[in-house]
């Protein structure tokens, strides 16, 4: 692309002088300031969001999400301008808090642009990360909502069809996220073994158990899809032409989940669905798809899985993250606990009442 001569002083690249770096290294600090035009930034932003795609194969939506954090630090710049160190980037922090950002918030932003500043350093684009010695923002530890056997019960008889009970069983059995939910094909369900194969966050491949009632489920909803006898004619029909002479051809698996045009279902579909669902069942915790692979994990815990088995189950590549459910589990028992107490309170209070004390 090339550079119009017309740039503003805010967009003039400048560089250190020998003299300048010698002196930052004698002082030890890790610092390196960079005035950037702005064009430079979105050519370096186009060449991280292709690493991250290709190389590091993030799925589209963590994709998205980068580019946009990564836009709109840039278009910050564009209008503050100056040199990207320590000092600049706690500017724009306090600029999104101002803005009414939650902690959640910023804290994602400053990871995203960890990553990528630190990318620009690897590929010699800057002399440093000045994202080095910028602290993570303080978020309140938020327990996560978790929902009761009987509400999960409810949401599953308020079922239309047979869909939208595979569709609970699926979020809430096996534990998936909703992006693994939508991206499931019928090929990678395996109801001879009671196991589904899903493709998780950083396209890692897991194998997640099933339960009966899932697999119950599975067997009722694909045999009302005609569609799914159609491919596995097809399929069949394929696995004879490897045994002759002539090439096998490729077909693709359908996809599990469908809309009535017979596309692969969006994720705002099922979390319509979800919801509608749960509005119909009575549930009136603020819920999402989410919630239901929540309520998977607590009630293992619950009921005796250990944390490591509940980790490969959830797909977590850090058992940190699964401990959370940990402290949900503790929190559901303290509660039990408590209410388990009031009524032993309430009938020692009848008692005595009834003897005359």
């Amino acid at each position: 692309m090339g550079r119009s001569s017309g740039r503003s002083d805010n967009a003039t690249p400048m560089r250190r002088s020998s003299r300048s770096s010698e002196k930052a290294s004698d002082k030890g600090t890790a610092e390196a300031p960079a005035w950037r035009p702005a064009e430079e930034l979105t050519e370096a932003r186009n060449g991280y969001i292709q690493f991250i795609a290709e190389e590091r194969a993030l799925s589209l939506n963590t994709v998205s999400a980068y580019r946009n954090d990564i836009d709109d630090f840039i278009q910050w710049y564009r209008r503050q301008g100056g040199q990207i160190d320590r000092q600049l980037l706690g500017k724009y922090l306090q600029n999104l808090k101002g803005a009414g950002n939650k902690p959640s918030t910023l804290a994602r932003r400053l990871a995203t642009l960890r990553g990528w500043f630190d990318w620009m350093r690897l590929s010699r684009r800057m002399d440093a990360d000045p994202c080095e010695g910028v602290l993570n923002p303080k978020k309140p530890t938020k327990l996560p909502q978790v929902l009761t056997n009987n509400e999960i019960n409810n949401m599953i008889a308020a079922a239309e069809n047979e869909r939208e009970r595979l569709i609970i069983e699926l979020l809430y059995g096996a534990g998936l996220r909703v992006s693994e939910l939508c991206n499931l094909c019928v090929k990678d369900i395996n109801m001879s073994h009671g196991y589904v194969r899903c493709i998780g966050k950083g396209t890692k491949e897991r194998i997640v158990p099933i339960g009966r009632a899932a697999i119950g489920c599975l067997k009722a909803y694909l045999a009302a899809e005609v569609r799914f006898k159609c491919a596995e004619e097809a399929v069949k029909s394929d696995a004879a032409g490897t045994k002759s002479k002539r090439a096998p051809r490729k077909i693709m698996s359908p996809p599990l989940l469908c809309d009535r045009k017979g596309k692969r279902l969006s994720r705002l579909v099922v979390w319509q669905i979800v919801k509608r669902l749960a509005l119909k069942a009575r549930v009136t915790k603020t819920l999402s798809p989410h919630t239901l692979r929540h309520s998977f994990a607590t009630h293992l815990l619950e009921n005796g899985a250990d944390l490591r088995v509940v980790q490969e189950l959830l797909g977590h590549s850090s058992v940190t993250t699964t401990q959370l459910y940990t402290h949900v589990s503790r929190t559901h028992l303290k509660k039990a606990y408590h209410a388990a107490q009031l009524k032993l309170d309430d009938l020692a209070f009848a008692r005595d009442v009834e003897a005359g004390h």
